[in-house]
């Protein structure tokens, strides 16, 4: 607040200070980030950067625990000017799961910008196309670690939290399915999936999913975070098996 008022009317906390004050990780208040609108306060500040864009969406601010700062829409722009990719994905992906915004939205609000050539439209046009219609931004650290895992290693991305049955009953929603071959994958968390109740749960739930046509392959978190090459062979050889299934099912 003191960084705003500092700078005089017309000022809103932005770039990493305003991810730090919605909360996404990874970044940190200070140092201090602000935008002036035109016609603002002309003098420097020692309390915070100061940046002054020539054009802003409307709108483009709001107040967050009474701090004047950029909404989310315009600070993901500016993210994808200023950082590298991977954290302006991340942080898009958050806000999103967090529903401060999403891929319609930012279309609907930053439209004026996105095709001004202003830095960090080309990145953010490239993210929203790949986040497609119907997209769903990852729930947790443990999907995105997931998801980049396979990226890194070339292979092709499935889709998160899908609702799947046997064409008469619903069989539940599963953490991921390959959109091209009859494949599940489930990622299993140790400290919920180790009991014997939740071992039984599980493999009723697959048994489930395998007569409904998938082959289902199951890894778990310790082997996201610790062991990403584990994660890797068992998705190609699942996805060799539901090739397999496809060819003897046709």
């Amino acid at each position: 607040m003191l960084a705003v008022l500092d700078c005089g009317p017309s000022t809103y906390l932005s770039h990493g200070s305003a991810a730090a004050l919605w909360d996404l990780p990874g970044f940190a208040l200070e140092p201090h980030h602000v935008i002036i609108e035109r016609g603002g306060r002309e003098t420097p500040s020692d309390r915070a950067a100061v940046h002054r864009p020539r054009h802003l969406p409307e709108p483009f601010g709001t107040l967050l625990h009474g701090i004047p700062v950029v909404r989310p829409a315009l600070l993901v722009l500016q993210l994808c000017a200023t950082v590298n990719r991977q954290r302006a994905e991340r942080a898009l992906d958050t806000a999103w799961a967090k529903r401060l915004l999403s891929g319609p939205s930012l279309r609907r609000e930053l439209d004026p910008l996105l095709h001004r050539g202003r830095a960090g439209t080309a990145l953010l046009r490239e993210l929203l196309d790949d986040r497609g219609p119907g997209y769903v931004p990852p729930a947790s650290g443990l999907e995105a670690r997931f998801e980049s895992i396979l990226a890194q290693a070339g292979e092709p991305p499935l889709r998160r939290q899908v609702d799947v049955g046997d064409g008469e009953h619903w069989c539940g929603r599963v953490d991921y399915v390959d959109p091209q071959q009859p494949l599940i994958v489930e990622i299993d968390s140790e400290r919920y999936h180790a009991a014997l109740v939740d071992a039984r749960a599980d493999a009723d739930r697959t048994a489930r999913l395998e007569a409904a046509g998938y082959v289902v392959e199951r890894v778990t978190d310790r082997q996201v975070w610790h062991r990403p090459s584990d994660v890797v062979a068992a998705v190609r050889r699942a996805r060799a098996d539901a090739r397999h299934l496809s060819r003897v099912a046709a």
